[in-house]
């Protein structure tokens, strides 16, 4: 093991540092912000109706600029639209704490607050993705993706558990306020990147056009007609899962909020692990064979845990899923990264959200469909065990095994 495929590498770059001290800062408070809304839209109306409309706005509103925010990042400067969608972000979420801190909040005023933080999160995601390989050596790209897997797998624990501490303690005013304060520092971390200087002429954006290119592109490449594979088998399996996965916890262990909250934490640390896992090993070969076979297997374990009755069991395989996961995606971006040409990384990375992002409301009213006629343990399994198939299914196809 050299060191430059040690997690500790990439953090030897200013620039990396720089991002992921701001971002993994904005990711952990961006948490709890996102924990909080939907208890809140609760809480200001007494109507679960209320948490739906939040989220459903929130959900809307990102993927409606996720293709612009892709085809502007590949044309405009990255860094520049980073800082944009940071001071966007800073300006909604500062908004809606101040008004909340003077009672001035309403169930209107919350949706297009969360709706313009969710607009912004569009145009942030795919400018975040493609300016990653610029701020470290070619040699680095993989340690870099590693330590943000670990960051952002630790972010999801930590982020709802301080999200519902400070809620408790402070009130809601309080979590937007830290969630100011970190975007306000990702917006200072962001302006002082120095980043690689892209290659090539500049080209006028056409943002239609440069849209329908990029999906033209991802259609082209065979790693990255996946996408949509992969998409439909989210569709399948999360969408059920998160929507059920109360309900199972309630039936199969007798549980509530603190057992939900173990078999959720134990899947964040599985995550993290998975991430470190890849810096330890970094594959350089067979990396979408390795990538494919562990989300189809994180499909299965995520199967198994649902069908499991005893509790320690079902803790036990969330990990080893999160692991399955991690790893995977720390591989996958990875992938992307040294695959996709410059000029177009932040249009397949927009490309591969918006696939995710936009069929998940319906893997959500899937979920609640089928489990009102079915046990939840059933519904989860059918539908991880059905993606597990559709992701299996890639490592059939012959141009994709070629991808090292």
């Amino acid at each position: 093991m050299t060191a430059t495929t040690a997690p500790r590498s990439a953090l030897r770059s200013r620039d990396f540092r720089l991002l992921i001290a701001g971002q993994g800062l904005s990711m952990v408070t961006y948490g709890a912000y996102l924990s909080m809304l939907s208890w809140y839209a609760y809480r200001l109306t007494g109507s679960p109706g209320a948490s739906s409309l939040v989220l459903g706005v929130a959900a809307v509103s990102e993927v409606t600029t996720l293709l612009l925010g892709g085809a502007l990042a590949d044309r405009w400067n990255r860094r520049s639209m980073m800082v944009l969608a940071d001071t966007g972000r800073l300006v909604a979420v500062g908004a809606l704490a101040v008004l909340t801190a003077t009672e001035h909040t309403n169930l209107l005023v919350l949706a297009v607050c969360a709706a313009l933080v969710s607009l912004f999160d569009g145009l942030f995601y795919p400018a975040f993705g493609g300016i990653v390989p610029a701020t470290v050596p070619v040699d680095m790209i993989g340690s870099a993706n590693a330590s943000l897997g670990f960051v952002r797998s630790v972010s999801a624990i930590a982020g709802p558990a301080l999200g519902g501490a400070v809620y408790a303690s402070a009130g809601m005013a309080t979590v937007l306020a830290l969630t100011a304060v970190a975007f306000l520092v990702a917006l200072a971390t962001a302006l002082a990147l120095r980043p690689l200087p892209r290659t090539g002429p500049p080209v006028r954006s056409r943002p239609l056009r440069d849209i329908a290119e990029g999906t033209r592109y991802v259609l082209s490449v065979p790693l990255l007609v996946s996408i949509p594979v992969a998409a439909g088998a989210l569709l399948l399996s999360e969408g059920p899962t998160q929507t059920l996965l109360p309900r199972l916890v309630e039936e199969h262990f007798d549980g509530g909020a603190g057992t939900l909250s173990l078999l959720t934490t134990a899947y964040g640390a599985g995550a993290a692990a998975g991430a470190l896992l890849y810096a330890r090993w970094m594959p350089r070969r067979r990396r979408a064979v390795n990538v494919y076979v562990s989300w189809t297997a994180a499909h299965v374990l995520c199967a198994a845990m649902a069908l499991a009755t005893w509790l320690p069991g079902a803790i036990a395989l969330a990990a080893v899923r999160g692991l399955c996961g991690g790893l995977g995606f720390a591989l996958w971006e990875t992938l992307l990264m040294q695959v996709v040409t410059p000029d177009k990384l932040s249009r397949v990375y927009s490309v591969n959200l918006f696939g995710t992002k936009a069929l998940m409301p319906l893997g959500f009213a899937l979920g609640g469909w089928a489990g009102a006629h079915a046990p939840a343990a059933t519904v989860i399994a059918c539908g991880q065990l059905a993606g597990a198939v559709l992701m299996g299914s890639l490592l059939l196809v012959r141009r994709i095994r070629a991808v090292n």
